[in-house]
């Protein structure tokens, strides 16, 4: 009688460790997704921040930026000439097969 009861203190012990251990292992998986969680939140708020700041610097340099007419041009990559448009000598070619 005895035997078999040290066999069922064994048994759960083991269960015990067993459970133990995987909540531990839960646990720190947990804490890790928490902090990466964090860290990801911290960086998109920095990277809003950033992005405000550049839209507000980019609308007062447009505000800055008007000709003599009047005109705003929006972007900094559109040229301010007008480019000249060449008479095309040959009509556009037709795809041929």
């Amino acid at each position: 009688m005895e035997g078999s009861q040290g066999f069922v203190l064994l048994e759960v012990i083991v269960a015990m460790s067993l459970i133990l251990g995987s909540w531990m292992a839960l646990l720190g998986a947990y804490q890790n997704l928490a902090l990466r969680t964090a860290q990801v939140e911290s960086k998109r708020t920095q990277l809003r921040r950033e992005f405000d700041a550049f839209e507000v610097g980019e609308q007062l340099r447009l505000r800055g930026s008007t000709n003599t007419k009047g005109q705003n041009h929006e972007s900094s990559r559109m040229s301010r000439r007008h480019r000249t448009q060449h008479a095309a000598a040959q009509p556009p070619s037709q795809n041929k097969r």
